[in-house]
């Protein structure tokens, strides 16, 4: 999946909205992703040299998180449905 420029700011916004919904820290998200702080910037952001799984594995995982607190994630634009990362 390719995405505009537009819609990579638009969805970077929305995995940051989420990212604070959900409460995690970075070392939850190094934990359950592997992630290091600077690799989950670069994710959120949907950077140049972040990996378009680990964006989807990411937006889940923090999905997930937030209902399972019993909250409501914040809507995506174009991250609606993952239909290309088989990683479940």
């Amino acid at each position: 999946m390719s995405l505009s420029k537009q819609q990579v700011i638009d969805s970077s916004k929305e995995l940051k909205a989420n990212y604070l919904i959900s409460g995690l820290t970075s070392s939850d998200i190094k934990t359950a992703l592997g992630l290091n702080p600077e690799e989950l910037e670069e994710t959120l952001s949907i950077g140049p040299s972040s990996h378009p799984e680990m964006v989807w594995r990411l937006r889940d995982y923090m999905e997930d998180s937030i209902k399972a607190s019993g909250k409501e994630p914040h809507p995506y634009s174009v991250l609606i449905t993952n239909i290309w990362y088989k990683y479940k």
